[in-house]
């Protein structure tokens, strides 16, 4: 074998052209010969012992990254959908809020339109009250002159007539005299 050896390493240094000087021997090729075949069986050791298992983890590795992106992506779409939701939420509350507030202007209005109403009946209603109560002192008023000037005037007719005279024939005549005097 070492004959063999030595020839292969003779033709790789006539292959090497300007490289002669490094000078390949049968060693070397029996020692890269043996390192070739080393890696050849590490190779088919790891392919059939190993491949699979490391081809396990990563496609693992993989369906676990792939699964955490498509939850990165339904997140995502979730945290959008609720961001749509809650925007039209708050649009339906400013609308809610307007609504109210426009409400609440129109029955303020209502209510302060119903006060003014209620406070002129009040006043329309003291009025009246107090033009009732001015005609009826009015009246009694003219009662009361009227009985006061019957009064000095039958003091006066009697003074002058000096007898008695019924007051009420007298007063009769007073209204006669008054209401022909008022008309």
């Amino acid at each position: 074998m070492d004959e063999i050896l030595n020839k292969i390493a003779e033709a790789v240094n006539s292959c090497l052209g300007p490289l002669t000087n490094m000078h390949i021997t049968g060693g070397d090729v029996r020692d890269l010969l043996i390192q070739l075949i080393a890696t050849i069986i590490l190779f088919i050791v790891i392919r059939f012992f190993f491949w699979k298992p490391i081809t396990n983890i990563l496609e693992k590795r993989r369906e676990a990254i792939d699964s955490a992106l498509e939850s990165a992506k339904a997140s995502r779409d979730n945290a959008k959908a609720l961001e749509d939701d809650l925007a039209n939420q708050l649009e339906a509350a400013k609308t809610q809020i307007k609504e109210m507030l426009a409400k609440a202007e129109k029955d303020g209005n209502l209510r302060r339109d119903q006060i003014i109403a209620d406070a002129k009946a009040e006043a329309k209603r003291r009025l009246d009250n107090l033009e009732i109560e001015l005609e009826q002192e009015k009246n009694s008023m003219q009662k009361q002159i009227k009985k006061e000037i019957v009064d000095i005037a039958f003091l006066a007719a009697e003074k002058i007539v000096a007898k008695e005279i019924n007051q009420d024939k007298y007063m009769d005549v007073v209204d006669e005299i008054l209401k022909g005097a008022n008309d």
